[in-house]
């Protein structure tokens, strides 16, 4: 009874933690489908909306570090440090390298932590420590440029480029055109349907076209930059990357090549395309002091000077807007953070809840059963009592019927065949059923010898001959077809107790 309340107790027990269980399974599978759109969202708008993706990144990391999820803790760890340096904010952008270095799926996963590298060797750069670029930059070529996956060729060549294009700082651009050249190669393995597949963090044959156009830009051969400042062009439309650095390259090239007014045409083109685009808009300071130099330099020194001046303007509110915006979407996910916990408390909540009412009512069934037991062992002493007094009762007749029959035998009494047949009744039948001829004495005989008399005592007790009953005991062993080893007692009761013959 114990064994089957406590099962029935532990299948609802089983039942409600597996319910539990697919609950939170369910909900991991969700958030991790959460945190997967999130992290999608935040690379489609990678070039066209940094803090759009950073606001993505960040509420997917947060999910992310609630599910304990290494492989995706690593993905918005990336996304954030990538949004961080597109919004130029390097300091903020570290410490999410690190910390996506230090997961154990970047650990184990060489393309992932050749991302990590990357951007940690782009942070380099920004800060002036091309040493450190450099070293970055072939450990990631390093990890990746024997592996034939898209994205590993992908993440090689842009560190190849990336690599030359230190060589510039010292004016050195042989080195950096054979990387370049290279990068080039590398990355044109990948066809073209399969590139077009790929996330936009590996779509960088725009800046491969971009970094070889720039260097002949900067060793101001024009001519040799255009096919390429064409080819990162086309490529960026088709990649849907914002234009407005390769309109500024366009410029460059017409103002290079003395057509001035082409040029400031094209630089007007690049800040409509970043007017247009929610991006990143600290190096339009950059933009209006070129077309400033490039009005003056056509002697149209008033919109020089009205250029010159929104370049001032812009270069001390940019940094403070852009922190300002930062640190809205920085506010408004601690606020999103904050709901999470709340929702996570009122789950907990919930749950021990729960537990507390399967908890009490666990304990109400089993004082229910103890009192069910309780009163049922009463009822079964009781039965037991009863029944072993009617054994000792059975048992005691039974002894005194057998004392009776075996003084009847003794005396050879002329009732001791009625009684006997009275205390054993199957007697008769089963004998008769072994053979239907039986004589009254031979069952007498059969009888004497189930009581378990010896040959002597059954002659002694009917005042017969020993002889006469050794004879009569041949002859109905002869009778009964028994062999010379087999004991007629066990026989008997064998026959008669156990294993009575089928009637024939």
């Amino acid at each position: 009874m114990l064994n089957r309340f406590l099962s029935n107790d532990l299948q609802f027990l089983s039942l409600f933690i597996c319910a539990l269980l697919i609950v939170s399974c369910s909900r991991g599978q969700e958030e991790n489908s959460k945190i997967d759109d999130l992290l999608q969202q935040a690379d489609n708008l990678l070039d066209s909306d940094g803090l759009k993706s950073l606001e993505y990144a960040k509420t997917a990391s947060l999910i992310a570090e609630k599910t304990n999820d290494s492989k995706r803790k690593a993905e918005t760890y990336y996304y954030i440090a990538h949004s961080l340096n597109i919004l130029e904010e390097y300091e903020k952008s570290f410490p999410f390298i690190e910390k996506g270095l230090k997961e154990d799926a970047t650990r184990g996963n060489n393309l992932l932590k050749a991302r990590f590298l990357s951007l940690k060797g782009y942070h380099y750069s920004r800060l002036h420590l091309y040493k450190q670029q450099a070293k970055q930059h072939q450990e990631v070529i390093d990890l990746t440029m024997s592996r034939k996956d898209p994205e590993s060729v992908m993440i090689a060549a842009l560190s190849l480029a990336s690599l030359g294009l230190s060589y510039t700082i010292i004016n050195d651009y042989s080195p950096t055109h054979q990387h370049l050249d290279r990068a080039l190669k590398h990355a044109k393995t990948i066809p073209d349907t399969v590139y077009h597949s790929l996330k936009k963090i590996y779509k960088v044959k725009a800046n491969l076209f971009y970094y070889k156009a720039m260097t002949y830009i900067e060793q101001l051969k024009p001519k040799e930059a255009l096919p390429f400042i064409q080819l990162a062009h086309q490529q960026a439309i088709v990649d849907d990357r914002p234009l407005a650095l390769f309109l500024e390259l366009y410029a460059d090239y017409y103002m290079q090549m003395g057509k001035t007014e082409k040029a400031i045409e094209f630089y007007l083109l690049a800040i409509a395309d970043k007017q247009k685009r929610i991006w990143n808009k600290s190096t339009s300071a950059d933009l209006y002091l070129k077309i400033s130099k490039s009005y003056n330099k056509i002697n149209r020194y008033e919109e020089g000077e009205k250029y010159l001046r929104l370049s001032a303007s812009e270069r001390l509110i940019d940094e403070n807007n852009n922190r300002k915006r930062v640190q809205a979407i920085l506010d408004n996910i601690e606020k999103e953070e904050r709901t999470i916990k709340n929702r996570d408390n009122q789950l907990k909540i919930v749950l021990c809840i729960a537990l507390l009412v399967t908890l009490m009512l666990f304990l109400w069934k089993y004082r229910e059963y103890k009192q069910k037991k309780k009163k049922l062992l009463s009822a079964q002493k009781i039965e037991i009592a009863q029944k072993k007094q009617l054994i000792e009762t059975l048992e005691l007749k039974v002894n005194e019927s057998f004392s009776e029959i075996i003084e009847l035998a003794k005396k050879n009494s002329p009732t001791f065949w009625a009684r006997f047949q009275e205390v054993h009744p199957k007697f008769l039948k089963r004998m008769l059923c072994i053979d239907a001829n039986f004589k009254s004495s031979e069952l007498i005989l059969c009888a004497y010898i189930y009581l378990g008399f010896s040959t002597k005592e059954i002659a002694d007790y009917t005042f017969k001959a020993t002889k006469t009953i050794e004879n009569n005991r041949y002859n109905l062993r002869k009778k009964l077809g028994l062999a010379p080893e087999e004991d007629l007692i066990l026989w008997l009761r064998n026959r008669v107790d156990d294993n009575p013959p089928t009637e024939g």
